[in-house]
């Protein structure tokens, strides 16, 4: 069903519009009075009129059609008041009313939800804060919201008022704000669709606690952010993902890493807090051209050296100024400035040099960072002044000093984007260079009649079980075998060359280093000695062909959200200790493989002093695991260690858990 009708309605009831100015219904019948055009009706049991406008015992009274209500009513009145929406035909309801499955309340929530299903009512909330469109302002904060081109979707009544408290302070346009509520009907993923396709929007600023539905996300925000830059924040990154169960991945595994790889996957920007998706805000309401090269322009040679730094360890680049353009500059330049990047202008330049050096500079293919420190000889607002003659040319304005505020104003004014701070600027040119490729998964389960057959009523499966379940897919395993005497681990060994790898064979998986139950670098007269030892532990031992070689870790979940995930990382014992892992949405695509092993350094180790190993068998080895997992439904899964040389890639250690 659409959601025209939440946006865009001709006519809205206010259910609840009080006539005490300190309530919440009468807050959104005023902001509506003075924002919306539409036919707008006031429903108060107890009253005659609200604010001078004629109300209604219920809307069912209201002689004319209506499209939308708003309900602020007690919530034990909310269950009746959607009943008689439903008899009204209404098609929209945004219930600010709290109360409900926040506190526990999820009888009481589902009741109204299935009410309003029975009459194709799509609801807001409940527990929302209300929405703000081009149109008209339903909720319950300012009506002063300035208009603009950033859309705001938040899962925070209180964070939204801090928004909009952000963007009056800084001036910052906005086209929608939407509050989600609970989600009891209408989803995040929805809104954020919706929106994509709103003409007045050009970037969408979205708030999350979690995610409404993990599969939904997936399938509809690639599309969406093919449309428009979509950027989120996400709350509650440090609460503990899935507890540590039988294998690494239950320690490893937090839904926030997830949730990365998720917003990755579907084209979003993922920023670290409120205040990089502000700067970055202020990047995406303008048209301002932004590259991944950058020219520092300044009048300080010490700020050009922290901006310098700062955009190294973001991952851009400073661009090389070519040799006519030195010597265009060197012509405006005093001789005691160098032409090169970071420009320094010195600090006696005034706004004829600026302007001079961006005249010269204007065509470059870069973004230009013109950071001016006020002085005696310029102030910040000379600056904007210039800055403002080269829209279009990527120029983005850094002003610094006492009338800085001022300056920002100048700047936002001719559409330029404007930072009190050079860290904050690259920082938000580096979230819109790095954008995402968005990616649509596609999870077709095929699975390998050997493998089902292998697997089949099992909750876990033995070490050798896992093992061969590699083999089933295509995973290569070093030479191995079981034994549960001494004389067959001798027969076993002898088969399999010296030395071998000893290790417990337990009918549960285990971490056996941490049980002492893995012995290395055994020669052929030590094989019935280590057997004895080990058996202490499990009658069963696992014998294998000792490898050498990178330790690589690869992990899969079953995410509640998000559903199958591949883990990458290093392996051994430090796989939990360095934690550098990287994680992707199954099905892996070999690109992505590529760039799972790039993020968690696995490439610059497996590279390094071009020592030859097989990066390639462990690109197959990853998407292998993220088909393996679909098609089985692994719940949890590690691979460590997985050895790589120059011979390819060897899952040495499996452990699989099904439901």
């Amino acid at each position: 069903m659409s959601l025209e009708y939440l946006f865009k309605p001709k006519s809205i009831a206010v259910i609840g519009a009080s006539r005490y100015k300190e309530k919440v219904g009468n807050v959104v019948f005023r902001n509506l009075l003075y924002t919306y055009h539409g036919k707008l009706y006031p429903v108060n049991s107890k009253a005659e009129d609200v604010e001078g406008i004629k109300a209604y015992k219920s809307v069912k009274d209201i002689p004319d059609p209506i499209d939308m209500v708003v309900i602020t009513v007690p919530r034990e009145a909310v269950p009746q008041v959607m009943e008689e929406a439903v008899e009204k035909n209404v098609k929209a309801a945004i219930v600010i009313t709290a109360g409900f499955k926040e506190v526990g309340e999820a009888e009481l929530e589902d009741k109204v939800i299935s009410i309003a299903r029975k009459g194709g009512i799509r609801v807001l909330g409940p527990n929302t804060f209300g929405i703000i469109t081009p149109e008209f302002n339903a909720t319950f904060a300012y009506t002063d919201v300035k208009r603009g081109n950033i859309a705001l979707v938040v899962q925070s009544g209180g964070l939204g008022v801090y928004m909009l408290n952000w963007a009056q302070k800084y001036r910052v346009g906005i086209s929608y704000m939407v509050s989600l509520g609970n989600q009891a009907d209408v989803k995040e993923y929805e809104v954020i669709e919706y929106l994509s396709r709103d003409p007045e929007t050009r970037a969408i600023f979205v708030y999350l606690e979690g995610v409404s539905d993990g599969n939904s996300f997936l399938e509809t925000l690639p599309e969406a952010t093919k449309r428009k830059p979509i950027v989120f924040l996400k709350g509650g990154t440090t609460s503990n993902g899935a507890a540590a169960a039988k294998t690494h991945t239950g320690s490893l595994a937090g839904s926030f890493e997830v949730f990365k790889a998720a917003v990755r996957t579907v084209g979003g920007i993922l920023v670290d807090n409120l205040h990089d998706m502000l700067n970055l805000a202020k990047l995406l309401m303008y048209s301002e051209p932004v590259t991944e090269e950058l020219l520092v322009i300044t009048n300080s040679g010490g700020h050009g050296v922290l901006t310098s730094d700062e955009i190294e360890k973001n991952g851009l680049r400073m661009v090389e100024i070519p040799d006519w353009m030195k010597e265009t500059l060197r012509k405006i330049l005093p001789p005691t400035s160098v032409p090169r990047n970071p420009l320094d202008l010195t600090g006696d330049a005034n706004r004829e040099r600026y302007y001079s050096a961006l005249k010269i500079v204007s065509e470059l293919n870069s973004t230009k960072l013109v950071i001016v420190q006020a002085l005696p000889m310029v102030s910040c607002t000379d600056v904007a002044r210039v800055i403002s003659n080269f829209k279009g040319k990527g120029v983005i304005g850094i002003t610094m000093g006492l009338d800085e505020d001022m300056a920002l104003k100048i700047l936002e004014t001719t559409g330029i984007p404007g930072y009190t701070f050079p860290e904050d600027a690259v920082k938000a040119i580096k979230y819109l260079v790095n954008k995402p490729i968005p990616r649509k998964k596609i999870r077709t389960i095929q699975p390998i009649e050997s493998a089902i057959e292998l697997v089949k009523g099992k909750k876990t499966l033995k070490d050798f079980e896992a093992l061969k379940l590699m083999e089933i897919y295509g995973i290569r395993t070093p030479k191995w075998g079981i034994a549960e005497s001494a004389e067959e681990a001798q027969r076993v060994a002898d088969s399999i060359g010296y030395p071998v790898v000893m290790k417990i064979s337990p009918d549960e998986p285990v971490h056996k280093t941490e049980m002492k139950g893995v012995v290395v670098n055994v020669e052929k007269d030590q094989v019935k000695d280590v057997y004895s030892q080990l058996s202490k532990i499990t009658r069963r031992v696992m014998i294998q062909e000792q490898l050498n070689g990178l330790e690589i870790y690869i992990g899969g979940i079953r995410d509640p959200v998000f559903g199958h995930v591949v883990l990458v990382g290093s392996g051994g014992i430090y796989v939990e200790v360095l934690k550098n892992i990287a994680y992707g949405l199954s099905p892996i695509y070999e690109d992505e493989a590529q760039e799972l092993l790039i993020e968690s350094k696995i490439h610059a180790m497996l590279t390094a002093r071009k020592r030859g190993y097989d990066e390639n068998s462990l690109i197959r080895t990853i998407i292998s695991v993220s088909r393996m997992i679909v098609d089985l439904d692994i719940k949890e899964m590690d691979i460590n260690p997985l050895f790589v040389n120059e011979r390819g890639a060897f899952a040495v250690d499996v452990r699989i858990v099904f439901d």
